[in-house]
């Protein structure tokens, strides 16, 4: 029996140990876009679970809410300790490091971001089902009530256009993008309005997304 203790003790731990190395307290220096920010030691962090719209670099065009989505990042996390926790995927194929951030008071920053309609659900492997649900919902909800740029990204469904989701990636695609035509049959999801392509879950494909340009 006490084997059988110390065993579960060390199993206990090992969980404390595990909690401590995916969370730290850290402060941010800069806030380049909706959805990433630089940390003081100069360490690029990802916001996991989100997208937001891209802020325009070397003379690029900012999409439609990028600079809206940056200041409210910016008032979010700037000036103050916030914590850092990572998961099973701690950086993405760019090297940036993946993680869900949260205010002192324990709030989580990505799901104020989508729940205020300053950000979109981005789902992706090895991300965590709770909060990937609870993300999910704010986004809904944020639909539903016409928040941030969705009443803008809604007005795309007077294009006619048509949109086909892959059931593995989560991921939709306009009708005539490369992508989605490749898309096998078992996989492939017909949206009759990019409404129901983002109230599903998906997210839109980077080549071909028709979310527009800033005004």
């Amino acid at each position: 029996m006490c084997k059988v203790f110390r065993v579960f003790f060390i199993f206990l731990f090992c969980l404390f140990l595990y909690g401590l190395a995916g969370a730290q307290d850290v402060r941010v220096a800069w806030v380049p876009d909706g959805d990433t920010v630089i940390l003081d030691n100069r360490e690029v962090v990802r916001l996991k679970g989100i997208d937001a719209p891209e802020t325009g670099f070397d003379g690029g065009q900012d999409q439609y809410f990028a600079r809206e989505a940056t200041q409210r990042l910016e008032d979010l996390v700037m000036g103050r300790t916030i914590t850092m926790r990572t998961g099973q995927e701690p950086r993405d194929r760019f090297g940036r490091t993946l993680a869900y951030l949260y205010l002192p008071d324990g709030q989580n920053i990505n799901l104020l971001l989508i729940r205020d309609g300053y950000a979109f659900y981005y789902p992706h492997e090895q991300q965590d089902e709770e909060i990937s649900s609870r993300l999910l919902r704010a986004q809904r909800q944020a639909m539903e009530q016409n928040l941030g740029f969705w009443p803008e990204i809604f007005t795309l469904d007077e294009l006619d256009l048509n949109f086909v989701g892959n059931r593995r990636s989560q991921r939709f695609h306009v009708a005539t993008c490369g992508y989605g035509q490749r898309i096998s049959p078992q996989n492939r999801i017909e949206f009759s309005s990019i409404y129901d392509a983002f109230y599903a879950g998906h997210a839109p494909c980077r080549r071909c997304s028709p979310w527009p340009d800033a005004r």
